[in-house]
């Protein structure tokens, strides 16, 4: 009996110690663990806990119980009102201004949306280049394996490359040689479970809106959406977001999980989700796939309901596990004591359409594609060491805070190479401060938003108290000036969410400082502005006669240019750059065939303006702007009326777009620097020499012929590509689109 005791009473101590987690002071922690999660599209009050007009009809438990035990940003915005400008800005750590992506289709020659639209959209680009660094790449420093699942929406073309796995991320989604995206770790993304590996998981679309009646789940062993025991479809995004964390416990980690819920196509592969939403809603279950709530307002979609009830029980189960899975890097304490998780979104909730209804941001103005509160305003919340339990804070934070923030987390320094706009938010989310502090030490007291586009085109600053919005008159409501609005009140409470009393000139001190202020952060950005469309009816005769017309377009060699009429009344020409592409059909196999069109300076002189034609593109226009701010081409465009987006390439529309030739003779003189480097280094370059006199002979063609004039690019590219001994191997534009098989 005695040795039982001696036995058992040390097991019982040995218990009651793991039972009482040690108080670890925060030296003594080891690097904590970073989970984002960027939930597509969820508005302010889409969160049942988080809404203040009217009852609850979403039912959020999961995201209900993580507010109540983490800090809730009751003024947090995304950096854009729509998704990709707002992912790269968070990864990146900038404002859209100095990404350079400012909205979805980008990477195009600038045209009007119709004749009579007041404002054209600048040229950005589609993605953010590989170069540009990404939050993976840093935290890398510092020892932290990074994995992305899900949405990503940062890259270029249309299947996304620069990839996760190309920006840093050790796993994430990936191609090889324009073949499908798939994941890069054979033990999470397992190719003989070829019918579970849905890349989109129980989002992926059903493509023909009459099957959201048909494409549900069920227990069926081949249904790649088999339900589980709950009766909650399959969803391998979720697996897979699980999965990377199970195998990186033992270290620091960094989780970007991106659901594609709640984003459109509207629509469940849960039955009793919807099943239960129309009751909730009155609906009888429907039996045609058509709207069921036209004309309605507030949370009248049973298909968005179940969407946002599934994205819930997604980050549920993720947070399940880091709290029921014990840390090897922290014993006696679970996953959840070490790290810090964020719920956010990449834009307000959708409103959708008078036939349609989606979601209802009220109070808030407006949804995703505006700049008022109901665009871009979004939910935010935060558990981790230090954060207190149930409480919030009203201090206004962006997105592009979180890469300076996860940097002060790993215990990386500041680094001013990194070009940051962001602050570092970790004393607000610790309770310890309430002001936004930036590197220079001095309270952040405004935040931009700049999206050019037809949705919304306005020019967009927070600041304190007040919100100015510079609208372009484009887009929704039609608006044009500025509109001033007091936010919050003087004593803290809650202002005019629903930006109903515009203040501009009731305040006009305060609308004319804002305006200042917010043209200066343009002036030092460099941004491109909209531009005036020569074709709108406001357009007096007088200003349409003093638009320059194209007189001649010509090349020589690889320099390129087009001279305009100059003299007498006509606009002087102040901004001009080269927009080229390197990849058009012949050279992209990849889905959607999108081209992608980049920028290059061009000089003014005088009536002529001149550029050199990057290394092998092969096509391109001058995009100019005169004083009186009209756009100008170099060839007449259509309208997205007349054309729609994707229906005809750009490089289609051009009778001439300097096609091929001065592209290729530039492309030949690279080949000529790098074939004199590499003997230099005492390197064969016969290969090289054969692919240079090949194109040389394409250079000395009357008519082009496309077949043989793509073949002799891909070649000399490629050459130039693994040639020894000659760093022209790296040039940036022969590494573009390092996936795809043609280029």
């Amino acid at each position: 009996m005695m040795n039982l005791i001696y036995i058992v009473l040390p097991l019982a101590f040995a218990c009651m110690a793991l039972a009482k987690k040690p108080n670890l002071k925060e030296s003594e922690r080891p690097k904590a663990n970073i989970v984002h999660i960027m939930v597509d599209d969820l508005g302010w009050q889409d969160i049942a806990s988080h809404k203040i007009d009217g009852q609850a009809i979403y039912e959020t438990p999961n995201l209900d119980r993580f507010t109540k035990n983490g800090r809730r940003f009751t003024e947090a915005y995304a950096p854009s009102p729509v998704c990709a400008p707002s992912r790269v800005s968070f990864l990146r750590g900038q404002y859209p201004v100095h990404t350079g992506v400012y909205s979805v289709t980008g990477g195009q020659l600038p045209r009007a949306h119709r004749k009579e639209v007041r404002m054209i959209p600048p040229y950005y680009f589609y993605g953010l280049p590989v170069e540009e660094p990404m939050i993976p790449e840093t935290l890398k420093k510092a020892g932290y394996m990074s994995g992305h699942v899900g949405k990503w929406h940062a890259g270029g073309k249309y299947r996304g490359y620069p990839f996760p796995v190309s920006q840093g991320f050790d796993f994430g989604f990936t191609e090889e040689n324009g073949g499908p995206l798939f994941y890069n770790d054979p033990e999470l993304w397992n190719p003989k479970n070829a019918h579970k590996n849905s890349f989109n998981g129980s989002w992926q679309p059903i493509h023909r809106p009459k099957d959201r009646l048909s494409d549900f789940a069920t227990h069926e062993h081949r249904d790649r959406f088999q339900l589980d025991q709950d009766d909650r479809p399959y969803d391998h995004p979720t697996e897979l977001a699980i999965g990377f964390i199970r195998k990186n416990k033992d270290k620091p980690f960094f989780l970007n999980f991106c659901p594609l819920y709640v984003h459109g196509p509207f629509a469940t592969r849960d039955k009793k989700r919807l099943e239960l939403y129309c009751k909730k809603m009155g609906i009888p279950f429907p039996t045609d796939p058509g709207s069921l709530n036209t004309g309605q307002k507030g949370h009248k979609n049973p298909y968005y309901a179940s969407m946002v009830d599934t994205v819930d029980w997604s980050i549920g189960r993720v947070i399940d596990y880091l709290e029921k899975t014990d840390d090897p890097r922290n014993p006696g304490f679970k996953l959840i004591d070490n790290t810090y998780i964020i719920v956010d979104s990449d834009n307000g909730g959708y409103s959708g359409s008078h036939y349609e209804p989606i979601t209802d941001n009220s109070p808030l103005l407006g949804g995703k594609m505006t700049n008022y509160e109901g665009g871009l305003r979004i939910p935010f919340m935060v558990r981790g060491p230090g954060v207190k339990a149930n409480s919030q804070c009203p201090t206004p934070i962006t997105l592009i805070d979180l890469y300076p923030t996860f940097m002060e987390i790993a215990g990386l320094k500041y680094d001013p190479v990194l070009k940051l706009d962001g602050c570092n938010i970790l004393p607000l989310i610790q309770g310890k401060s309430s002001q936004v502090i930036n590197p220079k030490g001095k309270e952040r007291e405004s935040i931009f938003w700049f999206y050019p586009m037809e949705s919304h085109m306005a020019i967009t600053m927070r600041k304190g108290d007040w919100k100015l919005i510079n609208n372009l008159g484009v887009g929704f409501r039609g608006k044009l000036g500025p509109e001033l609005f007091r936010i919050r009140e003087k004593d803290g409470s809650i202002g005019d969410l629903s930006e109903n009393n515009n203040l501009a000139d009731a305040f006009p001190e305060v609308r004319d400082r804002m305006l200042s202020e917010l043209n200066l952060f343009l002036k030092k950005s460099g941004v491109t502005l909209p531009y005036r469309n020569p074709g709108h009816p406001s357009v007096s005769d007088r200003e349409r006669a003093s638009i320059a017309k194209v007189l001649e377009m010509g090349s020589k060699e690889d320099q390129v240019w087009v001279k305009l009429e100059t003299g007498g009344k006509k606009a002087k020409i102040i901004e001009a750059q080269l927009l080229f592409t390197m990849n058009p059909k012949p050279f992209d196999s990849t889905g959607g065939q999108r081209e992608e069109w980049f920028p290059a300076p061009a000089t003014i002189i005088k009536d002529r303006i001149e550029a050199l034609m990057p290394p092998g593109a092969t096509h391109a226009a001058f995009c100019l702007r005169d004083a009186n701010n009209f756009l100008l081409t170099s060839e007449p465009l259509p309208t997205f009326e007349e054309v729609a987006f994707g229906t005809v390439k750009n490089s289609e529309m051009l009778q001439n777009g300097y096609a091929y030739k001065p592209g290729l003779h530039s492309l030949i003189k690279l080949a000529v620097n790098a074939q004199r480097a590499a003997k230099k280094n005492g390197k064969n370059t016969q290969l090289l020499a054969s692919a240079i006199e090949q194109a040389q002979v394409q250079l000395q063609v009357d008519t082009i012929v496309e077949k043989n004039m793509c073949d002799a690019i891909r070649t000399l590219r490629h050459r130039i590509r693994t040639q020894e001994g000659a760093f022209h191997s790296q040039h940036h534009l022969l590494q573009r689109f390092p996936t795809e098989p043609l280029f």
